[in-house]
C-alpha cells in the first residue's frame, strides 16, 4: 500500500486541465537549469523575508534583558499572551493551551480553565521600561497591548504589539477526550498586530468555527510580514469532506502551496469496515475512505499536478497483495508499477505558460541489502521529458540540484549567525 500513498496526494486543482499541456519547446537542459533556478529563487525571496522589519522587532522583543538578570524579558510572565496566542485555534494543541494557562498563573488549578477568563485576566497594557528593565502594566478592558524598542538602539517605546478581536465558542458537548481542567470553550477569533514607528510591520488573524463536541469544521490563520503573507485555511465536513491548503505569498505572487482535498467516508464505523485483518496485521483498505482526492503543489512558476484512479489503483495493489506468496519480489514490485502507470498521472508544468516540462512515472528500481548481500526491489519515480529522457527523481535531486542546496545552506548559516540559531545544513548527498 505504499505505492498507493505515493500518489494518493497527487490529483489536479486547477480549472485549466494541465494534463492537455503540450510540451514546452525548450531543452531538456534549459528545463532542468530553469526549474533550479526557480528553487533559487524562492530561497532568495525567503532570504528577504528573514530580514523583514517585523522580524527584527520581534527578534528584539526575544532579546530585551532585564537590569541585572540574564532571563529574557520574553520569558516574563506578563509575556505569556504570545506563548498562548501561539497555540490557539488547533485542537490538538489543546493541551499546551491548558499548560500556557497555568503557568500564566491566573486561575486556580482546581478550577477549570477558561480562556475567556484568562484572556481577561491579561488584558491591559504593558509599557517597557528603560530605568528597571521590566514591563509596567496598567488596565485596559478588552485588549493586550505591549509597547518596547522595536530595534537595539531605540531610546524609546518605538514598538507595539495589539492583541484584541479576541472571541470563544461554547462547546456544548465536549467529548469523552477534552480536558478535565478545561472549560467547554474554545477561542473563535483574535487579532494581534505589530507596528513599528506607527507603521504596520506584521500581523496574525484567526478565526475558527467548531462542533457541539470541539471538533473544528474550519480554521483559517493568516500571517503578514512586511510584503509577505503566510495563509493556512483548514476545512472538515464531519466525515465526508475536507480540505487544506498553505500558502506563502509576497505582495500577489504564490511563492509556495501545498493544497490537498478529499472527499468520502471516515467515520469511525467505515474506517472499521476497512480495515481487513490478516494472520499478520490489520490493513486498512484507504480506497474504500477516501473516494475523491484532489492536489497540488506551487513553487514559484512551478506546479506539480496529478490524478489518480484510486478505486481501481486500491483494488488492483489489494489482488497483487494477494498473490505475494506466488510471485517474486521483483515480479510483485513490476505489477505495483504498471498499475500506478495504468490508473495515475502526474506532471510537472509552467504556471505561467501551462507548458509541461515533464511527466513522471513509475519504474521498479533495485539496490543490494548490505546486510545481507540480496537485491531488493521496489517501486520508485522518475521524470520523463520530451526527448524520451529519464531520470530519476533522487538522482534529479541530487544531480541538477546544486545551485539550490547551495543557496538554501547559505541562507541557513546567514540565519545562524544573524539570530543565534543552530539549524543543520542540508545534506543532498546522502543517501
Amino acid at each position: 500500500m505504499t505505492a498507493l500513498m505515493l500518489v494518493f496526494a497527487c490529483k489536479k486543482d486547477d480549472e485549466k486541465d494541465p494534463f492537455e499541456a503540450s510540451y514546452t519547446t525548450e531543452t531538456v537542459q534549459e528545463s532542468k537549469a530553469n526549474v533550479e533556478q526557480n528553487a533559487v529563487d524562492l530561497v532568495d525571496q525567503l532570504d528577504a523575508l528573514s530580514s523583514a522589519k517585523g522580524i527584527q522587532v520581534m527578534m528584539n522583543l526575544a532579546d530585551l534583558q532585564p537590569v541585572n538578570t540574564e532571563k529574557s524579558t520574553l520569558k516574563s510572565p506578563v509575556l505569556k499572551p504570545l506563548s498562548l496566542i501561539s497555540s490557539l485555534g488547533d485542537r490538538n494543541q489543546i493541551t499546551n493551551v491548558f499548560k500556557n494557562m497555568q503557568e500564566a498563573g491566573t486561575v486556580m488549578e482546581s478550577d477549570p480553565v477558561a480562556i475567556s477568563a484568562v484572556f481577561d485576566s491579561l488584558a491591559g497594557k504593558y509599557i517597557y521600561n528603560f530605568e528597571t528593565g521590566e514591563f509596567d502594566m496598567s488596565e485596559l478592558d478588552g485588549q493586550i497591548v505591549f509597547e518596547f524598542p522595536g530595534l537595539e538602539n531605540d531610546q524609546t517605546n518605538t514598538a507595539i504589539i495589539t492583541v484584541d478581536n479576541f472571541s470563544v465558542a461554547d462547546i456544548s458537548d465536549p467529548g469523552e477526550n477534552w480536558p478535565s481542567g478545561l472549560a467547554n470553550e474554545l477561542p473563535t477569533g483574535i487579532r494581534i498586530g505589530l507596528k513599528y514607528n506607527n507603521v504596520s510591520v506584521a500581523g496574525v488573524s484567526l478565526s475558527a468555527a467548531y462542533k457541539s463536541d470541539g471538533m473544528p469544521t474550519k480554521v483559517n490563520v493568516e500571517l503578514f510580514v512586511d510584503d509577505f503573507t503566510l495563509s493556512m485555511t483548514a476545512t472538515h465536513s464531519p466525515y465526508t469532506s475536507a480540505s487544506y491548503k498553505n500558502t506563502l505569498k509576497f505582495k500577489s505572487e504564490i511563492l509556495f502551496e501545498t493544497y490537498i482535498a478529499a472527499e468520502g467516508d471516515w467515520s469511525e464505523d467505515n474506517i472499521d469496515n476497512s480495515i481487513e485483518d490478516t494472520d499478520e496485521n490489520s490493513e486498512i483498505h484507504i480506497e474504500e475512505i477516501i473516494k475523491k482526492a484532489n492536489a497540488h503543489i506551487i513553487l514559484m512558476n512551478l506546479q506539480v499536478v496529478g490524478r489518480v484512479n484510486m478505486k481501481t489503483l486500491g483494488d488492483t495493489i489489494w489482488a497483487i497483495d494477494e498473490r505475494r506468496e506466488l510471485i517474486s519480489e521483483e515480479e510483485e514490485a513490476q505489477a505495483i508499477v504498471d498499475a500506478i502507470n495504468a490508473n495515475a498521472e502526474l506532471i510537472v508544468i509552467y504556471r505561467d505558460s501551462n507548458k509541461k516540462i515533464a511527466e513522471a512515472e513509475a519504474f521498479v528500481e533495485s539496490k543490494v541489502n548490505d546486510y545481507n548481500g540480496e537485491t531488493e526491489y521496489y517501486p520508485a519515480m522518475r521524470f520523463v521529458y520530451a526527448d524520451g529522457s529519464k531520470v530519476s527523481v533522487e538522482m534529479y535531486v541530487k544531480e541538477e540540484m546544486d545551485s539550490f542546496f547551495t543557496s538554501l545552506n547559505q541562507f541557513i548559516d546567514d540565519l545562524n549567525a544573524e539570530y543565534g540559531l543552530n539549524i543543520d545544513p542540508v545534506d543532498f548527498e546522502e543517501d
